[in-house]
């Protein structure tokens, strides 16, 4: 990025220093290129604004994946680097791309392995399967015991103490699947399938996670006959009003028939405006109850996903993940439930919205209806005393 800042000196070249979070960029990120750029440093770096002015020309911005719309209209962008790029949702890479597109610019990006996420999917496992798959990028794998600065005798200790597949992550530089992650089960080769007809009687429903920094998210489900579900496809996108939201849940209703979108209930006016424009919209069951529901589907194989319609979702079951510190909490101790990390979920959440309630759906019991003749003979007193009275079922009792 230094070389890149003296090369291109234009007074509208840009360039982009991009993190997963405003902590790693500033405890990690900022302090290592501050200390590369010392002699520039003062007078020319706005901390308000995050932007660092070179003498002469051009800008750096700062920017972190926390907004992944921060980097959008940014133009003339000469080089971009991604600093600890594992944590990067799909939808900030994607941006990152578009934004380096227009002038060719060469993306760094620097990580340790955290998940198999997208930056494994299209960019290491290519090149391990055929080492000159991508001629455009240049990957470059190093153990922390090739760093002559890193002690070799802590690298022996952590090797002799670790498990071996977190070793491997943490200081071989191997990607594998993260820990702690809350869909663990999630498989790609048994959960995502080619796109097929669906069968008649196929009813079709849909998950709404509402954002505006953070993306909106609609998912696409569809339930056959057999109780399978299958994720048809998705819209997943930030910086969007009340007006494109609706315009977009209508094309996929246009699309998928959707017979009901079971939404996010802390926005009920968002609810209501779908159903002012005749999206059937009702606010779903928030708990966490959602995910037992939907780590079952996806254990039992009931839950897959069509292949190449659902980027951001299946990017995003390899990343939430429970908070590492759970692992510390005694029973003892007093803490309320733990939940997933807050973090990249918005598809996670649409998912168990839509799990949930049909879940409820298919486990609702239906209320018996006397016949109208029953009804017209019966007094209020006799009905009251037939609901008490238990229902007989198959030749056994329940109460109803």
């Amino acid at each position: 990025m230094k070389i890149a800042l003296h090369t291109h000196t234009a007074a509208d070249d840009t360039f982009i220093i991009a993190a997963p979070t405003y902590k790693i960029m500033a405890q990690s990120t900022l302090p290592a290129f501050k200390a590369i750029m010392a002699d520039y440093w003062e007078g020319n770096f706005n901390a308000g604004a995050m932007e660092f002015r070179m003498p002469g020309g051009g800008t750096l911005y700062f920017r972190t994946g926390t907004d992944p719309d921060s980097v959008v209209g940014m133009t003339n962008v000469r080089h971009v680097w991604g600093d600890e790029a594992g944590k990067f949702s799909l939808y900030f890479w994607e941006n990152l791309q578009a934004r380096a597109s227009f002038k060719e610019a060469p993306i760094t990006l620097t990580t340790s392995p955290y998940s198999l996420n997208w930056i494994y999917k299209e960019i290491i496992r290519p090149l391990k399967r055929k080492p000159d798959s991508l001629p455009d990028v240049l990957y470059v794998k190093a153990r922390s015991d090739e760093n002559p600065y890193f002690p070799r005798a802590e690298y022996e200790r952590k090797r002799s103490t670790m498990d071996p597949r977190r070793f491997q992550m943490m200081y071989g530089g191997e990607f594998d699947k993260m820990e702690g992650l809350v869909y663990q089960c999630f498989d790609e080769v048994e959960n995502v399938v080619e796109p097929f007809a669906l069968p008649s009687g196929t009813r079709v429903v849909a998950g709404v996670d509402w954002g505006y920094s953070h993306p909106f998210v609609i998912v696409v489900r569809a339930i056959t006959p057999d109780g399978h579900h299958f994720q048809v496809a998705e819209f997943y996108k930030t910086q969007l009003t009340i007006d494109r939201k609706i315009e977009a849940a209508k094309r996929l209703q246009a699309v998928w028939n959707i017979e009901r979108f079971y939404c996010d209930p802390a926005n009920p006016d968002d609810i209501r405006s779908f159903n002012e424009a005749k999206l059937p919209a009702e606010g779903a069951n928030n708990s966490l109850q959602g995910i037992e529901k939907h780590y079952e589907l996806i254990k039992t194989r009931r839950y897959k996903m069509f292949r190449g319609a659902n980027p951001h979702t299946e990017d995003e079951y390899e990343a939430y993940h429970w908070p590492e510190d759970d692992a510390d909490i005694n029973p003892d101790k007093d803490v309320k439930e733990p939940t997933p990390v807050d973090q990249d979920n918005h598809a996670m959440d649409a998912n168990r919205y839509a799990t949930v309630m049909t879940w409820q759906g298919s486990k609702r019991h239906i209320a018996r209806v006397p016949a109208a003749e029953e009804q017209r003979q019966e007094t209020q007193h006799a009905r009251i005393e037939r609901l008490k009275r238990p229902l007989r079922v198959s030749g056994s009792t329940e109460n109803w």
